[in-house]
């Protein structure tokens, strides 16, 4: 896949239609839990698609490790960064933890944890205790520049770089010496993925619930690329029912309710997996859990382990494990003067065609095995930064 550029900011693309998860909290409203309805009428292309299926179902042949040298490695040494998920109750940003501090680790730093808890108030507390302890650098993961723009601004005037990561560039806050973005595809192929799948399984037949995050208005684009594969296919219906973080005790009832409005629903996608549980909770309570097939993005173990179990049809997730690895390369690049890199993300899609063929273990899924190659892309890293 063809790597992008935003503005000025430096892409993620992702191996094999890739995606990785993404929250950006622009807010929650009142209708953030409601019901709307799509009806698609055009021509199906599921016979292409199978073999595109076919095809992210694969592993990777070697790991994308970026070929630009540092000439800092010693950068973060002694020092401290920042990382503030947008949520930690989202399992992909935990999994970007580990890798994240370990590559730091390697570079001779360590890592602060700081969870946004999904609310600007919270994300903002961050970045003010990340610039008071005068942090080496400040990673902001699935975090809009403007959900904390002052404490994002403060940080800088008080010579904290900051990396916007999983965002959109925003043309009011292009990239200098104290600010990158590190963009991309990002969710918008995952949720592409899982809409390949389900439109080649029900054979162009899919009527489909999904739950669409309503945290900023990047799911909502995200969704975008799996109603185009919807909308090609005759057959098919989609219902998008949206979710959110702010509202998260309304996922649950607001499925079961969709469901019953519907009862031809066979397909339920989750576009992120901490929405996963809940959703499933709503498809149980309209009495539906023998007749609903369940997609989710932004897996980690304990979907996967369901994929295994068949309570889950189909996942698709990038290696947080190597985004961890590549913030980690980002900020010793941002902090010694360094060009950012474009950089790729691999993302499989897991079903029961090869989820026999992994290990559902978390030390596979922090080392990034899930994905194919045999080999370390940690040690790839640190040939590239000339550490030990």
């Amino acid at each position: 896949m063809n790597r992008t550029h935003v503005g000025r900011a430096r892409a993620l693309a992702f191996v094999g239609s890739a995606a990785l998860v993404a929250l950006a909290l622009a807010g929650c409203d009142a209708t953030s839990s409601t019901a709307s309805s799509t009806s698609t009428s055009t021509s199906t292309t599921g016979t292409g698609l199978a073999a595109q299926v076919q095809k992210l179902e694969q592993p990777l042949k070697s790991w994308p490790i970026p070929t630009d040298k540092v000439t800092n490695a010693d950068a973060l040494k002694g020092k401290t960064v920042y990382y503030i998920p947008i949520t930690l109750q989202a399992p992909e940003f935990g999994t970007i933890q580990t890798a994240f501090t370990a590559a730091v680790a390697a570079l001779g730093g360590k890592v602060q944890v700081c969870d946004g808890q999904g609310t600007p108030t919270s994300i903002s507390a961050c970045v003010t205790q990340a610039t008071n302890a005068k942090a080496a650098a400040i990673v902001a993961d699935a975090i809009q520049y403007e959900i904390a723009g002052n404490a994002f601004t403060a940080a800088q005037a008080a010579g904290v770089p900051v990396i916007i990561a999983d965002q959109a560039a925003e043309s009011a806050h292009p990239d200098s010496k104290t600010l990158a973005t590190i963009t991309g595809p990002v969710g918008n192929a995952m949720d592409e993925a899982l809409a390949k799948w389900t439109v080649v399984d029900s054979k162009s037949k899919a009527d489909v619930l999904a739950n669409v995050s309503a945290d900023g208005s990047s799911p909502a684009n995200y969704f975008a690329s799996a109603q185009k594969v919807f909308s090609a296919c005759s057959g098919c219906t989609v219902t998008v029912n949206k979710v959110s973080s702010g509202n998260f005790p309304l996922v649950a009832p607001s499925t079961s309710s969709a469901l019953l409005k519907d009862s031809s629903v066979g397909y339920l996608q989750v576009q992120f997996a901490q929405f996963l549980q809940a959703s499933q909770g709503g498809v149980q309570a309209a009495g539906k859990g023998s007749s609903i097939k369940v997609t989710t993005g932004a897996a980690q173990l304990g979907e996967l382990q369901a994929v295994k179990a068949g309570t889950v049809a189909a996942a698709a997730s990038p290696s947080g494990a190597f985004e961890g690895w590549i913030f980690a390369d980002a900020a010793l690049r941002l902090i010694g003067g360094d060009t950012i890199p474009d950089y790729t993300v691999p993302m499989r899609l897991f079903t029961a065609n090869n989820i026999g063929s992994i290990t559902l273990t978390a030390d596979a899924m922090n080392t990034g095995a899930w994905y194919g190659p045999s080999s370390s892309f940690s040690d790839g890293f640190k040939t590239l930064w000339g550490v030990n």
